[in-house]
């Protein structure tokens, strides 16, 4: 049975790029939605940044739980990084 490659080539090419560039950026941010932070996360956003100081922006506070928002504030900071809650709609934040 021959193998099937599911990752899509312009997938491979932006992380190819971002490993390149990597050495250039002295801090990583990394925008989520708050309403669903995990799933709306690169899963191998970790891997790839490793080693770089990094802040995770919760877009969307302003229609998330406020108090599921600051668990979430809470569970990166256990993670080792920084984290707060940001609506670009209403520029609250930013």
């Amino acid at each position: 049975m021959e193998n099937i490659n599911w990752f899509p080539g312009h997938m491979a090419k932006t992380r190819r790029l971002i490993n390149e560039n990597l050495k250039l950026v002295d801090i990583v941010i990394e925008l989520l939605d708050a309403r669903l932070p995990l799933s709306s996360r690169n899963p191998e956003i970790n891997e790839i940044v490793s080693g770089k100081p990094r802040l995770i922006l919760l877009n969307k506070s302003d229609i998330a739980d406020k108090n599921t928002t600051k668990e979430w504030i809470e569970y990166f900071k256990n993670e080792g990084i920084s984290a707060m809650p940001v609506s670009s709609t209403q520029s609250k934040n930013l």
